[in-house]
């Protein structure tokens, strides 16, 4: 959960506690800072940046492979176009067909093209650091481009020999639809070379940046893996600090990712640890991550044959599950004991089932907001009628607290009687509408990051994905932004309207002051939200006003409570009339 997913929701939470009390009847990460870093990470995950081709003693068996001339090599599905180099056998480029960036241009999802993405890294018995990406190896595959569709494999195989009888083979294996990429390592003769009995595999760079506000997206930049069970998250959200994480034992898949795309590295055999280090860039909120799967290797036998798979596309929970690795846990839905079950079981399959015949994103939030309000229908109109009756009683509760003010006993006996012979609780009014919270803020979960929202329009908003802003200031209003968004303004307007129409237990100055900073509260958080959550709620706000309405005209003198006098009232009212009659 990112700082702004905690700050709004406790904001949410403190504005409901406050409503909902003058409403209510009267009574990521491990983060390892270093004063000065050598630039390098630990093991075998060390490196540094070069200029000019190092000299070959620095890679002792492997001094042949260390020069050499880069092939590159094209394959083209229907999701995307990669670009693979004999220099390393590595990527260094992955251009997405059907995502823009956010100046609706294509972009290469890799970050690192000057030396790419994907290498091996492994230190050798006599102390020489290998990174595959320094090495050329020579190209199987005689294609320079290839295009494949449906159900269409292509592999593009590249292989280096080191010494007689030791060589290193690594094979991408495409598929015409699918964003996994198949990576296959065969190494053979090598195990007695490798110090520690261990490789990484490794993605270095990150994910280049793609939304317009940068700021925003670095919020949602993290490094992560999935291990033991549990999830390990290092989010370099500091400049000028090392963020680093090592763990040993089987991890199901490492990845890296921004507010809407990945990319994983995911084991087929067991891998024995994971290293993660992060860095961020100052003055432009990059940051940049490198996440590398630890994999063992036998000290004897003479061949290593171990089998990847390589998620490179966007941040889709339908995708990501099929991928059947528990990749879709990266996506943050909010507490996984609450807010998670909502968001997987019932928001998203509905949402995903609708768009099946309803292509407008717009048109299926708003009907999306009315198929919510009937569920929590009975709920609210129990909460409404609660509320009704509460206000109903509030003269004659009045009455009691005064005429009781010194005498609390006799005040909560009395309040006691009234409220069980109206039917009515003090609560009442309250917890319905908490009960409702988990679904609502599940909702801000999966709206704040659904990539199927994004660069989809409707109305005037243009991506709903973003704020619909119809006017840019040029400079930043406190707590209010740069902007004027046109949805948060309009729902700010029905939650004023619905406080208005609503009954309540109090009318002191207290409660008028809330009917509008309440309103205004809710403008200014959701001015800088998506959209598309905008709508949401603003549909959801009209409905339910909608609902009061209706309420409030078929609400008839019958449905309020008739409450009969104490009988200690009414024995003093019966010596009276007694008493005079005497005389």
């Amino acid at each position: 959960m990112d700082k702004n997913s905690v700050t709004g929701l406790a904001l949410i939470a403190v504005i409901m506690i406050v409503w909902l009390q003058f409403m209510s009847p009267a009574k990521k990460t491990q983060q390892l800072p270093q004063a000065a870093t050598t630039g390098q990470a630990a093991g075998a995950s060390a490196q540094a940046p070069v200029s000019a081709p190092p000299p070959t003693a620095n890679f002792g068996v492997f001094a042949s492979s260390a020069s050499g001339t880069e092939r590159l090599t094209t394959v083209e599905n229907e999701l995307f176009r990669a670009t693979l180099t004999s220099k390393g056998a590595t990527l260094k480029s992955l251009v997405l067909k059907k995502h823009l960036d956010g100046n609706l241009k294509p972009f290469n999802l890799v970050s690192n093209t000057a030396k790419g993405a994907i290498s091996l890294l492994f230190q050798t018995k006599d102390g020489k650091k290998i990174d595959t990406r320094d090495l050329y190896f020579t190209s199987i595959s005689a294609d320079t481009l290839r295009s494949i569709t449906g159900k269409q494999t292509y592999a593009v195989s590249y292989h280096l020999d080191v010494a007689p009888g030791q060589a290193l083979d690594i094979t991408y294996l495409f598929s015409g639809q699918s964003y996994k990429v198949d990576y296959d390592v065969k190494m053979t003769g090598l195990s007695s070379e490798l110090a520690g009995s261990e490789y990484q595999l490794q993605w270095d760079g990150g994910l280049v940046y793609t939304e317009k506000n940068r700021e925003e997206e670095a919020t949602n930049a993290l490094a992560s893996a999935y291990l033991g069970g549990s999830l390990v998250k290092l989010d370099a959200s500091k400049e000028n600090q090392f963020y680093r994480e090592e763990q040993s034992g089987e991890a199901k898949w490492v990845a890296v990712r921004d507010k809407y795309f990945v990319s994983a590295l995911i084991p087929k055999e067991r891998s024995t640890g994971i290293y993660i280090e992060g860095r961020k860039s100052p003055g432009n909120h990059f940051e940049n991550y490198l996440v590398a799967l630890k994999m063992g290797v036998p000290s004897t036998g003479s061949l290593v044959d171990n089998h990847y798979g390589i998620y490179l596309g966007p941040l889709d929970y339908n995708i990501m599950k099929s991928q059947k690795a528990g990749l879709e846990k990266l996506l943050d839905f909010g507490w996984d004991w609450l807010t998670r079950p909502f968001a997987e079981f019932i928001i998203l399959p509905v949402f995903n089932w609708m768009n099946t015949f309803i292509g407008n994103y717009g048109i299926i939030i708003i009907i999306f907001a009315f198929l919510i309000k009937l569920v929590t229908y009975p709920l609210s109109m129990a909460s409404t009628k609660s509320m009704k009756k509460m206000s109903a009683l509030q003269p004659m509760l009045k009455e009691l607290q005064d005429k009781y003010k010194d005498n609390p006993e006799k005040l909560q006996s009395e309040l006691g009687r009234i409220y069980k012979e109206a039917g009515v609780n003090p609560l009442g009014g309250c917890l319905p509408v908490l009960l409702q919270m988990p679904l609502l803020f599940a909702m801000f979960y999966v709206f704040r990051s659904s990539i199927q929202l994004r660069q989809h329009g409707f109305l005037w908003a243009k991506d709903l994905s973003v704020p619909d802003s119809i006017l840019n200031f040029g400079f930043a209003i406190p707590m209010y932004g740069d902007h004027i968004a046109v949805f948060p303004i309009l729902m700010a307007v029905t939650v004023f309207i619905q406080q208005k129409i609503t009954p309540t237990a109090q009318t002191n100055d207290q409660m008028k002051v809330m009917t509008y900073m309440f309103p205004a509260m809710m403008l200014l958080f959701f001015n800088n939200m998506p959209a598309g959550l905008g709508l949401y709620y603003l549909m959801f706000n009209i409905f339910s006003v909608a609902q009061q309405y209706y309420i409030n005209k078929t609400t008839t003198a019958a449905d309020m409570p008739k409450i009969s006098p104490s009988p200690a009232a009414a024995g003093k009212s019966g010596q009276k009339k007694k008493g005079g009659h005497k005389k």
